[in-house]
């Protein structure tokens, strides 16, 4: 893919794609790793405010 900011360091974007994907994991660990992710991103609180903005913006429609 022609992609500019993939292209201005491939090898290092590549690299850190691969470490995200997390490729290493078989199926159990990948299921429990990504479970885990998912509990740990619903206490995150910046997503809650910007869900909290965007339904009161909407309010004002």
């Amino acid at each position: 893919a022609n992609i500019p900011d993939i292209a201005l360091e491939r090898d290092k974007t590549v690299k850190k794609l691969l470490d995200k994907f997390r490729l290493d994991l078989d199926h159990e660990k990948a299921t429990s790793y990504l479970k885990d992710l998912i509990d740990s991103s619903k206490g995150a609180i910046v997503p809650q405010f910007y869900d909290y903005l965007h339904n009161w913006s909407l309010a004002f429609r």
